[in-house]
């Protein structure tokens, strides 16, 4: 069903927090995985069963410390100890099905609640406009409403937010719109009837703004045409001279990546364990082998193994970018990578939660397709 959220005075942050308090107080859930306000303006994912702290809930402004699906994950396992309410971007939530798939996540006793997301910035740099105060989230809202959101103060959005073509969340309990939504009509809700009674929500027809889906149509199209120009000019760097081994030629191995990734998630990585700290003896091998031998080493099996690993789910949260410190566009190279295996496979990563993965589901002419004699 259909219902609104009452904004008063343009406090569009204040009513969202009402609205999850009410959740928890109902029972409706047991505990919320949301961002709160913490010291400097900036938010840190936390757990909440306590209703009163909700109102430090702040999942409006526009950062991603995290990639939540990693810790709704851990939160879940193979089932969620509790009726646990999760909010989350829509790059999260699609993060979240990859995850279930792969058996990582559960979301059996879980309440997705998914936000409209119109993008989000570098943490840095958004610190760097708080201090100015040139980082206010009713401005950030108000250009959210019409889809302008590409800059804030000459703040560019992070370089995954540009190309997402996907800022609108699928496969959600609790649909909340910022499109389109004006503060003074109230927060579209598009909610499960079962909740909702629960709640003692009023139906409200035509929720959604008369201009919404313009809005929306005319920013997925922008991104669309921003995402296949960025990925053609990857894919010629990666045909180039010195192709994958150049981009990553600044790689100090740092594993940030794989850290922040929320796709890789092993317990037991080859690249966590002592294999690739070798003896002194074998790097003077290699060297006299070669004439020269990099350090550190290995760089490209692990970047190679990550891509083996995770490109047909990578959902280009660019996570990994962000958290880069030499500054490689590792999310844009994973997702052209992605984008091509993907669309070998027919896979569109967390869009479709019932379509298993292709690499674990064998259909019988697959392997005719590449050359393969019965």
């Amino acid at each position: 069903m259909n219902t609104v959220i009452p904004v008063e005075n343009g406090e569009t942050l204040v009513a969202l927090r009402g609205f999850l308090r009410q959740l928890l107080e109902s029972g409706a859930v047991e505990a919320l995985y949301v961002s709160l306000g913490v010291d400097n303006g900036l938010v840190a994912p936390a757990l909440v069963t306590d209703p009163a702290l909700l109102d430090q809930a702040d999942p409006l402004t526009p950062v991603m410390p995290i990639n939540g699906a990693r810790a709704v994950s851990a939160l879940t396992g193979k089932r969620a100890p509790a009726r646990l309410g999760v909010v989350l971007r829509p790059c999260e939530i699609r993060a979240l099905v990859e995850l279930v798939k792969l058996q990582q996540a559960d979301l059996e006793n879980v309440l997705l609640i998914g936000l409209d997301c119109p993008g989000t910035y570098e943490l840095t740099d958004y610190v760097e406009r708080q201090k100015t105060g040139q980082a206010n989230l009713r401005e950030y809202l108000a250009l959210a409403r019409e889809g302008n959101t590409d800059s804030l103060h000459d703040m560019p959005l992070r370089h995954a937010c540009q190309m997402c073509d996907q800022p609108v969340p699928e496969h959600t309990d609790i649909h909340i719109g910022l499109f389109g939504a004006g503060a003074e009509n109230g927060l579209p809700v598009e909610i499960d009837d079962e909740i909702a009674e629960s709640l003692q929500l009023p139906v409200v027809p035509g929720v959604l703004p008369d201009g919404r889906q313009t809005v929306v149509d005319r920013l997925v199209a922008d991104r669309r045409q921003t995402r296949e120009k960025e990925l053609a000019a990857m894919r010629e760097r990666l045909d180039a001279n010195g192709g994958l081994s150049g981009l990553f030629a600044t790689c100090i191995r740092c594993h940030n990546c794989m850290t922040v990734c929320p796709i890789c998630y092993c317990k037991t990585c080859l690249f966590k364990t002592a294999s690739f700290d070798h003896q002194p003896e074998h790097y003077l091998t290699a060297a006299k082998r070669k004439g020269a031998t990099r350090l550190l080493g290995d760089t490209m099996l692990f970047h190679m193994t990550r891509l083996n690993h995770m490109s047909l789910s990578c959902v280009s949260c660019g996570m990994c970018t962000s958290a880069c410190p030499a500054d490689i566009p590792v999310g844009l190279v994973f997702s052209a990578i992605g984008a091509q295996v993907q669309a070998a496979f027919d896979y569109r990563p967390g869009w479709e939660i019932s379509e298993t993965l292709p690499l674990i589901t064998f259909q019988p002419n697959e392997w005719t397709e590449v050359g393969e004699t019965r």
